[in-house]
């Protein structure tokens, strides 16, 4: 049996003397990446009208939130899913996981506006840094090529590493459902736990990556892989990813604010996403140190800035309970 190292390409860099196949893969990928931004809009709108649904039906306004949060949950389980699975059909995981942070900035800029909610310090900084941190990612990417079977699917799914990750993903969910969530409603450390379930769920996007594969080389004539029941379990974890994230994120906005829900969200998704392509999907096996290094350290640098984000949150919540003991 192969290793998975041995039916890779690496690519570098783009040559002068580029053949016109190359040329056309690199107008693929920037479309990939178009796609993959487009789908951050939908997922950011789609998350802001959730948050407004729950300010509705605080206000009353019963029936106006339900429409919102019926037409918000379309838009994050539908059209956002759609978007990223386009992308990932058309470029690698290690590309398209920290262009999702860009969700980061969409939200950042609207919710201030559309939510009437306050950019406080902490809020700013854990921004910047996942802002910062999340593109400079693309930096250390390294693009494989990869001829996607159901062998190949099978290799992924079967090695060591994937089931040494999926080991270490469920403890942390666990850890997540049965200890941090059990804190009191409005707890930072309660809201901390439900962003990151949700972004860590939404992550998990090589399933996703190895779908869309599939899918492509099916739509080019071959779809001898689709055959293979590993292609539909695979077909399964993408949608199961993609969909079990909303009951999280919908329920930490209905409790938090959206500019501190969804940075903790986001940090989460591409950190976990990041994660999941060096591991499962192995995209960084054959890279040099300094590529390593510099993509691990943007990927330590986005859970910095949840950090930041959590402990503000909770020095919010002093100041406020503070606030309100001094009017009484």
């Amino acid at each position: 049996m192969r290793s998975l190292t041995s039916v890779k390409i690496w690519e570098f860099g783009i040559d002068a003397n580029a053949t016109a196949g190359h040329e056309r893969d690199s107008m693929l990928w920037l479309l990939g990446v178009g796609l993959a931004v487009c789908g951050t809009l939908v997922g950011t709108v789609g998350k802001q009208l959730v948050r407004y649904s729950a300010l509705c039906q605080q206000d009353g306004r019963e029936q106006k939130g339900a429409i919102l949060l019926v037409l918000g949950l379309v838009m994050q389980v539908v059209l956002n899913p759609a978007f990223d699975l386009a992308g990932y059909a058309l470029a690698p995981a290690s590309v398209i996981a920290p262009v999702l942070g860009m969700e980061v900035v969409w939200n950042t800029a609207l919710a201030q506006y559309f939510l009437k909610e306050t950019l406080t310090t902490s809020r700013l900084h854990s921004s910047a840094v996942i802002l910062v941190t999340v593109p400079a990612s693309v930096l250390f990417r390294q693009i494989p090529k990869v001829a996607w079977t159901s062998q190949y699917v099978m290799q992924v799914i079967v090695q060591s590493r994937t089931l040494a990750y999926a080991i270490c993903f469920g403890a942390w969910y666990l850890l997540n459902v049965f200890v941090l969530m059990r804190y009191e409603k409005g707890s930072p450390i309660r809201g901390f736990s439900i962003g990151a379930t949700a972004g860590s769920l939404a992550g998990n996007m090589w399933c996703a990556k190895i779908t869309a594969a599939l899918a492509s080389t099916c739509l080019s004539g071959n779809c001898e892989a689709w055959h293979h029941w590993i292609s539909w379990a695979t077909l399964f974890g993408a949608i199961l990813f993609a969909t079990s994230n909303t009951y999280y994120i919908t329920r930490g906005l209905q409790e938090y604010e959206s500019l501190f829900m969804v940075t903790i969200y986001m940090a989460a998704l591409v950190a976990t996403n990041c994660l999941s392509a060096i591991v499962v999907l192995a995209e960084m096996d054959d890279a040099p140190w300094w590529k390593v290094t510099g993509y691990t350290s943007c990927i330590l640098g986005m859970i910095v800035g949840m950090t930041l984000s959590t402990k503000g949150e909770g020095k919010l919540a002093k100041d406020v309970s503070d606030a309100f003991g001094e009017a009484k």
